[in-house]
């Protein structure tokens, strides 16, 4: 094992995962000045929407979404005063919201919300989607789907997960001006299946782009909006799809699809891409083996396959999400906590993970268990005693949440990671004053 030495002194922070709240905290720390070191295995992102949710769902019972978010989390948190929302406030979900948008616009993927309302789209499963952010290359299927304006939807042949057929059978009854069209993709000929990514790249193309225009313009007919699976390229999406606006002659937005999805493959490179330039140390696709607790505050063993870097921080953040990302893992008879084996909220045995219906509209108890934490965001054991005064954990790590059911994973990730990052600069402070 090797031992880094540059920078010589400790980062002031080092980020433990690479989802949405370890690549936001990263983002939001380094932007105020702090030293950050990230690590952690970037999957997660790929089976992404692309969409940030906000809170769509609650109480978790309910049949109806909320059009307005904010009024939905200010009822949640009167409710349940240990949900991660509820240690967060609204002026600093507010200032998350706007410093994460604008780093994505300024890094060339922009999104588009408004700002006080969730917005619907529809999706590839022939279902709507309620969701606070969306792609901007998904923005006019909001305006098509709220005006059921006549609308082409288009799918490519061999493309997986992507039915126009299914989509406007699904929605002939909420969105009735759909028609669907099955094309096939220009120079595939004789290929049996296509997948989403390649498709995506392929559309990076000039040449590509204005033989499929070619294709789709003569069947346009009535309709004022054209529908498209997420493909309209990687690196620069928006250029794509105003390239393709102007060769159809109406707007057209992509339909999100199944996983692994193109507009998470963006995130996750747009991340990848800005992250180093900003000046954050990043161990992408680097697990951490070991974190110990020494003298300066922690220290990181970081490798691949094999432990190979140390690194040494003032603080840590544990973003290692649940079960997948791998901050959880499910033994035989109980849920323990990867890195620390930190106590884990968590039904009393395993008889009360799931509930009898699979479709259950409470959801699953499993899906709130997570590491408690303080007001400050610092992991806590059963009598509320903090486990270290620099250690904290965001995203869906936390227990109290489900936010698969309350359709909220973004914004948890977001929130809590932009709470955290206020209090890692106040526990350096302090740190530095004691000293």
């Amino acid at each position: 094992m090797t031992t880094e030495t540059t920078p010589p002194e400790p980062y002031d922070l080092a980020i433990i995962g690479t989802g949405m709240a370890g690549m936001s905290a990263a983002v939001l720390a380094s932007s105020r000045g702090l030293r950050v070191a990230i690590a952690g295995l970037t999957g997660e992102i790929l089976f992404s929407s692309g969409l940030l949710d906000f809170l769509a769902i609650y109480p978790l019972t309910a049949a109806d979404r909320w059009k307005t978010p904010w009024a939905a989390v200010e009822q949640l948190v009167r409710d349940e005063p240990d949900h991660p929302y509820a240690r967060v406030s609204m002026l600093q979900m507010r200032s998350a919201w706007t410093q994460m948008l604008d780093f994505l616009d300024r890094w060339g993927l922009p999104y588009h919300r408004n700002e006080d309302e969730n917005l619907r789209i529809i999706t590839s499963q022939g279902t709507i989607k309620t969701s606070y952010c969306i792609p901007i290359t998904m923005s006019a299927g909001v305006m098509g789907l709220d005006r059921h304006l006549p609308c082409l939807v288009v799918d490519i042949a061999g493309l997986r997960g992507f039915s126009a057929a299914q989509i406007v059978q699904s929605l002939r009854d909420v969105w009735p001006g759909l028609r669907a069209l099955h094309v096939v993709f220009p120079e595939t000929d004789g290929m049996g299946e296509l997948y989403p990514e390649m498709t995506a790249r392929a559309m990076e193309n000039p040449q590509i782009r204005r033989q499929l225009a070619d294709i789709v313009r003569p069947l346009i007919g009535d309709a004022k909006v054209v529908g498209m699976p997420a493909i309209l390229g990687i690196s620069d999406s928006t250029a794509v799809l105003h390239d393709m606006e102007e060769r159809l002659g109406v707007p057209v937005f992509e339909i999100p699809g199944i996983p692994p999805s193109v507009p998470g493959i963006r995130l996750k490179e747009t991340f990848e891409r800005a992250l180093p330039e900003m000046g954050v140390f990043a161990h992408f696709q680097h697990r951490v083996f070991r974190l110990q607790v020494d003298a300066v505050g922690f220290r990181l063993t970081l490798g691949r396959m094999v432990p190979e870097t140390e690194i040494v921080a003032r603080s840590v953040l544990l973003a290692t999400g649940r079960f997948f990302g791998g901050g959880l893992v499910a033994e035989r008879h109980r849920v323990r906590e990867s890195l620390l084996d930190l106590p884990v909220v968590q039904p009393q045995d395993r008889s009360g993970w799931h509930r009898e219906d699979f479709f259950d509209t409470r959801g699953h108890p499993i899906h709130r268990a997570g590491i408690d934490v303080d007001a400050a965001f610092r992991p806590i054991g059963p009598s509320g005693e903090v486990f270290h005064p620099r250690l904290f954990a965001a995203g869906s790590i936390l227990a109290h949440q489900d936010w698969i059911r309350s359709k909220s994973g973004v914004g948890i990730a977001v929130c809590t990671a932009y709470a955290v990052v206020d209090r890692v600069m106040e526990a350096l402070r302090l740190s530095d004053m004691a000293s």
